[in-house]
């Protein structure tokens, strides 16, 4: 393997690992803008595919008893249905507009959020169903479908241990699902970068405790404004590829 790309994998996965053991949700955030420019941007989403599923796999064991699996299971199951019609609606609308108004939403629900303003929940469960909706329907048109799922379970005001812990066993069946539905569409080729992420895995393992060191120093507000900064930067994200794409 080459030397530079060795290094530069193992640096972003380091950095990408730390920051979603802290929150719960990043790794692509983190992940995609240090890596695109070396792997180019289908391998690098192939690339953090098999490697977040590693390191999760492996987190969600150690966070097992804070897991609130029901609740994990409503949302997934919606989001299953709304990767459907937002593949569909990728196919026939423009995907850059898409991403402008999924960047506006987020960035006006973190204003939102800011005021400590919160809805109140009629139908947990219903709801539960319908932001998985919401999610995968943004995860199947933009890529990008954690953020409307973070806001959810900042309004439920989960504790931070348990949010997070719920964050990562929805991520880790939401990938699985998504690699499952490219093997069988034949729509990526995991050859090109499936050894990659083996030999990135003591940087995701030293991300991991770096992360954890750093999680159990930080109070419920500050784990709060962490999340909410990085739905902030994601929406920005969002409404500058639509704009420059």
């Amino acid at each position: 393997m080459d030397l530079h790309l060795f290094v530069v994998t193992s640096v972003a996965v380091f950095a990408a690992t730390m920051f979603q053991t802290i929150a719960g949700f990043g790794y692509a955030i983190i992940g995609v803008p240090l890596l695109s420019g070396i792997l180019g941007i289908k391998e690098t989403v192939i690339f953090l595919l098999i490697g977040s599923i590693y390191m999760r796999v492996y987190v969600v064991f150690k966070v097992r008893k804070e897991l609130e699996f029901s609740m994990v299971k409503r949302i997934f199951l919606g989001a299953m249905v709304g990767i459907i019609p937002g593949s569909m609606m990728l196919r026939y609308l423009d995907g850059n507009s898409l991403r402008i108004v999924l960047g506006v939403t987020l960035i006006l629900a973190v204003i939102v959020l800011s005021s400590n303003y919160s809805w109140h929940t009629v139908h947990e469960k219903l709801e539960q169903f319908c932001f998985g909706i919401i999610g995968g329907f943004f995860n199947g048109s933009t890529s990008v479908g954690g953020p409307p799922i973070v806001l959810y379970m900042l309004n439920a005001k989960q504790p931070k241990d348990k949010m997070r812990a719920n964050l990562f066993l929805y991520f880790l069946m939401t990938n699985i699902f998504t690699m499952i539905v490219w093997l069988f569409l034949g729509s990526a080729h995991f050859s090109d970068v499936v050894g990659l992420p083996l030999w990135t895995l003591p940087a995701a393992f030293l991300g991991i405790y770096a992360g954890e060191k750093i999680f159990f120093h930080i109070n419920q507000h500050l784990f709060n404004r962490i999340a909410m900064a990085t739905i902030l930067l994601s929406g920005l994200n969002m409404i500058y590829k639509g704009l420059m794409l």
